[in-house]
């Protein structure tokens, strides 16, 4: 029986960004919440999440995520502010904002979106907020702390950047967590970045 991949398709962060976001998960660490924090290699700000996947839908998918990205230039990022989702009063996901050039990483997110329809991926019924996962909430114990600690981190920001690829990556999870391989590396268009970079 054919084994299924557990994959996703996002932007990967240059390590100097990386760098800063874990300084940032450091601080709110101290809140000593119950919080599974994502390490800072693992953290990417994610365009579509596939689920798992038959291995041989995934040369469609490095076709359509090719298409995508051969109609975008490069996207400038900048990693701003922290919250929570649903948001701070009960928080479930821990996040840093995104701004700079939104409109672009939006449009690119439904060509992403619409170029996988064919392929039987479902389109989110709920619109793109570009955000980069930091941290989900395991439990209730101090958590006035680290809402307290989101609230006096709300200015953080990161180095922008200028993102210039796409990438499919595995999903694997492990008893220490979830480690991300890319499989695949779509670059933008007009830019030199190689898919084996």
């Amino acid at each position: 029986m054919e084994q299924s991949i557990r994959s996703f398709v996002a932007i990967a962060l240059p390590g100097s960004t990386r760098g800063q976001i874990e300084e940032l998960i450091a601080e709110l660490r101290k809140s000593d919440a119950q919080v599974g924090w994502v390490r800072s290699e693992g953290v990417h700000l994610t365009l579509k999440f596939l689920g798992n996947v038959s291995a041989q839908v995934i040369e469609g998918i490095k076709a359509a995520l090719c298409l995508a990205a051969g109609q975008t230039g490069p996207i400038r990022i900048e990693p701003a502010g922290c919250g929570a989702f649903p948001g701070i009063k009960s928080p479930r996901v821990i996040w840093v904002g995104l701004r700079g050039q939104i409109d672009p990483l939006a449009a690119l997110a439904r060509r992403v979106e619409e170029g996988l329809i064919s392929l039987g991926f479902k389109p989110e019924d709920r619109p793109f907020k570009p955000h980069l996962t930091i941290g989900r909430v395991k439990g209730g114990t101090r958590l006035a702390r680290l809402q307290e600690m989101l609230i006096s981190h709300a200015d953080f920001a990161a180095e922008p950047f200028d993102a210039s690829a796409i990438v499919l990556y595995k999903s694997e999870l492990r008893p220490d967590g979830a480690r991300y391989i890319p499989l695949f590396k779509a670059p933008f268009s007009g830019n030199p970045a190689t898919a084996d970079e």
